[in-house]
């Protein structure tokens, strides 16, 4: 489904009516806006219970720490290889 719409001087739009229903989109709800390329915008509706639910899906039966351990471990490397003056 397509939607054409205007944004007005500071740059709003207005996601219509029905697609707001659809979507469940109520007041304060948060999205994430990325820059595409070619002058698309993607708009996506952020659902942190989703997001809670798919989490604890796909790390169900995995070492948390383990996995917190080694990215702690990936970040200080890059840090050290990209900022060598900013750890001594």
């Amino acid at each position: 489904m397509a939607e054409v719409v205007a944004s007005d001087r500071s740059g709003r739009i207005v996601i219509p009516k029905n697609l707001r229903l659809e979507l469940g989109i109520k007041e304060n709800t948060k999205f994430i806006l990325t820059k595409r390329g070619h002058g698309q915008l993607l708009l996506q509706k952020l659902d942190v219970e989703e997001i809670a639910r798919r989490l604890e899906e796909e790390l169900a039966g995995r070492d948390i720490d383990a996995i917190v351990q080694t990215v702690r471990k990936e970040i200080d490397e890059k840090i050290r290889a990209n900022y060598p003056d900013l750890l001594t």
